[in-house]
């Protein structure tokens, strides 16, 4: 029992199917010309067709420039967002009073937030200050000592530039605050 027919059973009904004499007149070879000519496309079809191809691909080609730019930005933001979160946790678990002690501190991080020791190897720059003394969020204007404000600013770095956070420097950043309350 063939369910599918065999490659020769195929050839031989392309050979008889082709062989045949049209019913409105004309000799065989007129017949088998004009049955080739009906089942293959002209050059000018093929043409037009990789012209409309290639159309399509130039506008796909022009697109992957901004796309690709888009997906860096994401990936910055991400990354920077991994880098703001580890600090200010760090910041969480310092004692309060080392932490209100702090001096501001300039961080190094690689392309994937891990934090490096040299400048060199770093993408991204984190400066870190606290103010021991923070407004509370309220409607009065009174300072306490319970209550700490660190401050982050974020900069992508690739140039390596020493002071990334300079007013005339051309290196944009991102400030980021938490408060920090005293727990005991």
């Amino acid at each position: 029992m063939k369910i599918l027919p065999s490659m020769s059973d195929l050839f031989h009904f392309r050979w008889f199917r082709s062989r045949k004499v049209a019913v409105s007149g004309g000799t065989p070879a007129q017949t088998s010309v004009r049955r080739r000519a009906r089942g293959a496309f002209s050059l000018v079809e093929v043409a037009l067709a990789l012209g409309i191809v290639s159309f399509a691909f130039v506008g796909l080609f022009g697109l992957l420039p901004a796309g690709l730019s888009i997906f860096r930005q994401a990936m910055d933001n991400s990354v920077g967002s991994q880098i703001v979160q580890r600090l200010v946790n760090e910041a969480q678990q310092t004692d309060f009073p080392t932490l209100t002690a702090a001096a501001t501190a300039l961080r190094y991080f690689d392309e994937q937030g891990n934090e490096v020791t040299a400048a060199n190897d770093s993408i991204y720059t984190a400066e870190v200050s606290v103010k021991a003394k923070t407004k509370v969020p309220s409607a009065t204007d009174r300072e306490t000592e319970s209550l700490a404000t660190v401050k982050i600013r974020l900069a992508n770095n690739p140039g390596h530039k020493t002071s990334p956070f300079d007013v005339g420097g051309n290196v944009p950043y991102t400030t980021y605050t938490a408060l920090i309350a005293k727990n005991q």
